[in-house]
């Protein structure tokens, strides 16, 4: 096992990264390109893409938004709905270790932005069943959060006609540098398979159990192929096209529109998941 001598992070992170003959990852040399980028065309090229979107009747939604009590859920709406000036529809998938501050920002969010915002709640006990499949078959207790918050945004995408999501910030950049800013990598049931994921469908979670059914997994099966081809779905990250600053980020939502963070378990870090009680801490 090597070291990164920069960010500490090991070449045994589940994404897999490459550490160079100076010691450093594959990542932070990735994170290098946001000083040598040039973020105003970068930024015209995003305008660029989601002009075609947009819906000038004003009768329906431009993009779909994935979102959450936490993480940079209030930046994207923000960019999406006051820099670029899109109707977006808000999507989140409830995860079932909700915590106070986190509903409270979520009702904030979409209050503030004054959007409309869908919610899928999977049944409790379908999610207990699924919860002790994937944690016996892979020691995680976090798939279904993974797999439900990856794949509601582009079902309801597909069903309601809405062909561009915008997403926030991917792993694959300067978390370890599997790929460039300027590759534009984009969400895509591949993606989602190998990398949101780590390589387990929700079909693979039925062998060996018999306490599981078929059924219980639909909720979190993607759309298929030529669903996604009819409405000619794609989904973007934000992070390809401007200068992705987490912190930074979050203390202007909270400047802007009072996003509330708070101390957790075993980091320094209070503002992202602090949605959900057990990311931070068993989880991890």
């Amino acid at each position: 096992m090597k070291v990164c001598r920069r960010c500490l992070y090991t070449t045994l992170h589940p994404l897999g990264l490459v550490i160079d003959r100076e010691g450093i990852c594959s990542g932070c040399r990735v994170h290098e390109e946001k000083d040598l980028l040039n973020w105003d065309e970068r930024w015209k090229r995003l305008e660029k893409i989601v002009h075609g979107y947009r819906r000038r009747s004003g009768n329906n939604y431009d993009c779909v938004v994935p979102v959450s009590g936490a993480r940079d859920s209030f930046f994207i709406v923000h960019t999406v709905k006051r820099r670029l000036g899109l109707n977006p529809l808000l999507v989140t998938y409830n995860k079932h270790y909700n915590t106070a501050v986190g509903i409270r920002n979520l009702a904030r969010l979409r209050t503030a932005m004054d959007c409309d915002l869908f919610t899928m709640i999977v049944d409790p006990e379908r999610v207990k069943k699924i919860t002790r499949a994937t944690f016996r078959r892979w020691g995680s207790i976090y798939w279904h959060c993974l797999a439900g918050q990856t794949v509601f945004p582009v079902q309801i995408a597909a069903k309601m006609k809405i062909p561009l999501i915008i997403w926030g910030h991917h792993q694959g950049l300067d978390q370890v540098g599997m790929f460039s800013h300027l590759d534009e990598v984009e969400m895509s049931r591949r993606y989602r398979r190998n990398h949101d994921l780590f390589r387990q469908e929700s079909s693979s979670l039925l062998e060996g159990q018999d306490f599981l059914l078929k059924s219980d997994l639909q909720p979190f099966e993607y759309p298929q192929d030529n669903e996604i081809a009819d409405v000619g779905v794609r989904g973007i990250y934000l992070g390809n096209y401007l200068r992705w600053d987490s912190k930074i980020q979050h203390e202007t939502m909270m400047d802007l529109y009072n996003y509330e963070a708070v101390s957790q378990n075993r980091t320094f870090d209070t503002y992202n998941d602090v949605d959900c009680w057990v990311y931070s801490d068993l989880h991890d």
